[in-house]
């Protein structure tokens, strides 16, 4: 079964127990937030880590559960979307031939100095540049799409775009309404990324996540999803296994700098 973990707003796979942390794993990225820093540093400027924390080994991991749009209502009823951070920043958007700030180009110059730093500082931790798909996402995508062309999928996307239409929304496809598109470009167009959700975008997910409770879309089709990935789970183990202790050992290439650095 997938696991719906309302509080974090997450759900957890099974296959998740298999990430060794791909989104950057402890000492990886703590080199590259040193590295950082000394590069602000060259340029007189402070940095600061925008999610101070790393994720530690016992944070909550899983998926946004996003998959089929929004289903924690009473996040929903909170939040919108998604959980905005105050401090984050927006995203960099580089128009070709626009100029930047000279803060966007102190970062863009930075993080191509930091790849160039810790490639020559711990040259056995760099990835092939024709990193193959690792067997974990191989095993998601399979999953995933044999969801999608799934039945169920069919019939809950049906239902659910009945629900929403009935509460007067115009249902793109499962877990996308038309009306999301003009909040997106308005929070674009004033740069509020992390602005607090609108009362209409609270309106909007809160609708989509009722309707995606009342016609149980996201839990049946994440059932269905971790149904997919258990046989495939237990076929490619020993991989699954050996992709992870690499993970580890590759990251632990990057602690002798994190010492050194720190």
């Amino acid at each position: 079964h997938a696991i719906f973990d309302a509080e974090q707003d997450i759900v957890k796979m099974p296959l998740d127990d298999y990430l060794y942390y791909e989104l950057g794993t402890h000492y990886e990225y703590t080199a590259y937030q040193i590295a950082k820093k000394q590069c602000y540093a060259e340029h007189g400027q402070s940095y600061t880590d925008p999610d101070q924390a790393p994720q530690s080994e016992s944070a909550p991991r899983g998926d946004l559960g996003r998959k089929y749009g929004p289903w924690n209502v009473e996040y929903a009823k909170k939040y919108g979307f998604q959980k905005r951070d105050p401090n984050a920043k927006a995203p960099i958007s580089v128009t070709p031939g626009a100029s930047l700030s000279p803060e966007e180009r102190l970062i863009i110059e930075c993080d191509d100095k930091v790849r160039e730093t810790l490639d020559a500082a711990v040259p056995e931790g760099k990835r092939p540049e024709n990193d193959v798909q690792s067997t974990s996402s191989r095993i998601s995508t399979e999953a995933s799409n044999a969801v999608y062309g799934s039945k169920l999928h069919r019939e809950l996307e049906e239902k659910w775009k009945q629900c929403v239409s009935n509460r007067g929304l115009t249902p793109n496809k499962a877990g996308s309404v038309a009306e999301e598109s003009p909040l997106n470009e308005q929070r674009s167009k004033n740069g509020g990324y992390n602005e607090p959700a609108s009362e209409e975008e609270i309106r909007i997910a809160t609708i989509q996540a009722e309707c995606n409770q009342q016609v149980g879309m996201s839990k049946q089709l994440y059932d269905l999803e971790a149904q997919y990935q258990m046989p495939l789970i237990r076929k490619y183990q020993s991989q699954l296994e050996q992709d992870r202790k690499a993970e580890r050992e590759r990251d632990e290439k990057f602690k002798q700098y994190v010492l050194e650095h720190q």
